[in-house]
């Protein structure tokens, strides 16, 4: 067993703010700074400038006030150094030279001092020229690619340079999300797991129970932007009772029963899905979300609960568990056929959710780094 002053340091390169929504570089950071290892997390860096009404979110990451930010408020790991980035989009070659010249630097500086004089295993999420050239230049004993979403299929990110190719090619491993990034990863790399989704299985589980009355109730939880079918999930609101859980980033007018509980810490998510009959996830059909998987599906299993969902092809393969809608009418339908089901399929939910745990998964995981890089660093000279 590694002593805990052995163990490498980890730095998250993540895509997702700690406190905007919970996804999977968050269970990873939270599991391996319980494992005592020295956590660094890196919030995004920068793909545009700030709008003029994001600068309240701007500022609130600049001086680390998630509140000021509008984010929530995750219980922050005491073994976890969070850091924001400060560099300039990727949208030109002039702003990628700046960054590699002036501000990687000091920020490789600032992380190398917070991972304690340790090597470090880095997990790179964001294949972006910046954050790929920052991965290379903390030159990690194994770099990781979290492959979690299609940003090359987002028109909304065609200004970025793009350096996936360059970062799968300089991976060690790459984890993946969902069967058809799998599938693309194998492609380029023979080490791919495919992780689609992990859940606290027992913070999130609970038994099997009756529904509560005739009106089923809806329940949206993550974020809503602008990949949300925004008319589909209001439409879910004004014929059904519908619980939105998370934040709202665009324009939404309350015209039926819906019930927003904003921003909320990810442990009180169980508690208010819990009361939920049929939990929805209404997708634009687009590039980006053609190889997407909801990280939510598991955490919503482990409850039992059915899910309707647009019909994602990476959730094409759970289509037995899964109420999966190609229409408006159809996913409408879909819900009070949902929430009318009996308990059987509800608990082939939780055993498969069971097998999603992150504990579990998140240390299989663990232990296979740490062998590979105890490997490795024995071979070099």
């Amino acid at each position: 067993m590694t002593s805990p002053a052995a163990l490498p340091a980890i730095v998250v390169i993540s895509q997702c703010e700690w406190g905007l929504t919970w996804v999977f570089a968050h269970d990873l950071t939270r599991h391996f700074a319980a494992q005592g290892h020295p956590v660094v997390y890196l919030n995004p860096f920068p793909k545009r400038f700030p709008r003029l009404r994001e600068w309240r979110r701007f500022l609130g990451r600049l001086l680390d006030r998630p509140g000021l930010a509008g984010f929530g408020d995750h219980p922050r790991p005491p073994a976890v150094r969070f850091i924001t980035p400060l560099t300039l989009p990727d949208s030109n070659r002039f702003f990628t030279w700046f960054n590699r010249r002036w501000l990687l630097p000091p920020l490789k500086k600032k992380v190398i001092a917070a991972c304690a004089g340790r090597r470090c295993l880095v997990f790179a999420f964001l294949p972006f020229a910046t954050p790929v050239a920052f991965a290379a230049m903390l030159d990690p004993q194994r770099l990781v690619y979290a492959r979690r979403d299609g940003y090359g299929d987002d028109p909304g990110l065609r200004h970025l340079d793009d350096r996936e190719e360059e970062l799968m090619g300089s991976a060690d491993l790459v984890i993946a999300s969902g069967p058809i990034l799998a599938a693309r990863s194998c492609i380029q790399l023979p080490d791919v797991l495919d992780i689609p989704g992990l859940v606290d299985f027992q913070a999130f589980f609970r038994p099997i129970g009756e529904r509560r009355g005739p009106d089923p109730l809806c329940c949206f939880f993550g974020h809503v932007n602008e990949r949300i079918d925004l008319p589909l999930l209001q439409r879910v609101g004004e014929r059904y009772r519908l619980r939105l859980i998370g934040r709202i980033s665009v324009d939404w007018t309350d015209e039926g029963n819906s019930e927003r509980c904003g921003m909320v810490p990810h442990e009180r998510v169980a508690e208010l899905l819990a009361e939920a009959d049929v939990v929805v996830i209404p997708y634009r059909l687009m590039g980006f979300t053609s190889s997407l998987f909801p990280y939510k599906i598991f955490e919503a299993f482990a409850q039992g609960k059915p899910v309707v969902a647009t019909r994602l092809p990476a959730l094409e393969p759970l289509e037995r568990l899964l109420y999966l809608a190609s229409s408006e009418a159809e996913f409408l339908e879909m819900i009070a056929r949902a929430a009318a089901e009996g308990p059987e399929i509800k608990l082939e939910r939780q055993e498969l959710a069971r097998q999603h745990d992150r504990r579990a998964v998140l240390e299989s995981l663990r232990q296979r780094l740490l062998a590979a890089e105890g490997a490795r660093r024995g071979a070099r000279p």
